[in-house]
């Protein structure tokens, strides 16, 4: 069975692909997506995504 994707994740993603539709001049497509092994270490992972966090 394949791994399923977290439900947080997906709702980012859907968030993110919904923020990009509310520009006229831009059409974005996505006809597919897959994971990707994690090459960072957790920690500078975690420090990105606490300010990206902060600007929003």
């Amino acid at each position: 069975m394949k791994d399923q994707i977290n439900e947080e994740i997906l709702l980012a993603i859907t968030a993110a692909l919904a923020a990009l539709e509310t520009r006229p001049d831009y059409k974005l497509v996505v006809k597919s997506f897959k994971r990707v092994p994690q090459t960072s270490p957790v920690w500078s992972t975690t420090g990105r995504i606490e300010r990206i966090e902060r600007r929003m």
